[in-house]
């Protein structure tokens, strides 16, 4: 038995408002600048109410967003910034609300020298290395989606945008990247490194739900230096581009 459940939760914070009806869902992990990037790129209206956890509606700023892809209904969630534990809260409430594909937009360290900034990337799988994701999985390392990753590389082939692969890791704490916990992670084969990949990859697989994290390289970590995020307006374009079509392949 579990104590709280996404049912109860969203049933009583939703009070006289509709259930959303989305066939997918985009989780933003950017700050609210960068989520309205990707926001504008799907042209998403505000949904107008708090839906999810965590995700307050104050006056002038909406961070439950929706639109349509034929007849299906995608929402978007802006400012999902804070990791494994909002993530798998994220997950939870969505798959319970019925939505079926995931898409994670956002951005990662490269630890790896031949992953430069701006490269788009797409997580093939996450190493289990945050506390979150252990909850989930007693599994050593988590993958994307199956049916997803096909639709990405059959879309590769109709575009003219590449994602890289790569496989991620997942720290719980941004301030503690030390050398020796980078060198530790690469050595595992990590390329990346954010705060979110692994639990959604996690928690997904649990919940039932598609769920893919694609983005881009924001910062490196490589030789003991760091080469800091900024100028990332066209990178969050470029990959609210690339997510728009994955979706009109998995939607249409």
């Amino acid at each position: 038995m579990r104590y709280i459940t996404p049912e109860n939760v969203i049933r009583g914070r939703l009070g006289d408002h509709s259930k959303p009806q989305w066939d997918a869902a985009v989780l933003c992990f950017r700050s609210y600048e960068g989520s309205g990037l990707l926001i504008e790129a799907f042209d998403a209206q505000p949904l107008g109410y708090k839906v999810l956890w965590g995700m307050d509606e104050i006056p002038g700023r909406s961070l439950a967003h929706e639109f349509a892809i034929g007849v299906a209904r995608v929402g978007v969630i802006a400012c999902c910034l804070w990791g494994g534990p909002q993530t798998a809260i994220l997950v939870e409430e969505l798959a319970h609300l019925g939505v079926r594909h995931i898409i994670g937009i956002g951005a990662a360290g490269s630890i790896a020298a031949d992953l430069p900034r701006g490269t788009q990337i797409v997580a093939a799988s996450a190493l289990v290395t945050d506390g979150t994701s252990r909850v989930y999985t007693d599994e050593t390392e988590v993958y994307v989606a199956s049916g997803i990753y096909a639709a990405i590389q059959q879309t590769e082939c109709e575009r003219p945008w590449r994602l890289r692969s790569v496989r991620a890791a997942t720290i719980d704490a941004i301030y503690r990247e030390t050398d020796v916990l980078i060198r530790c992670l690469a050595e595992q084969g990590a390329q990346v490194v954010n705060m979110e990949v692994t639990p959604l990859y996690a928690a997904s697989a649990v919940c039932g739900v598609d769920s893919v994290w694609i983005g881009h390289v924001s910062d490196c970590l490589v030789n003991r230096e760091w080469e800091p995020w900024d100028n990332l307006e066209q990178m969050t374009v470029q990959s609210a581009e690339i997510g728009l079509d994955i979706l009109s392949a998995l939607l249409c």
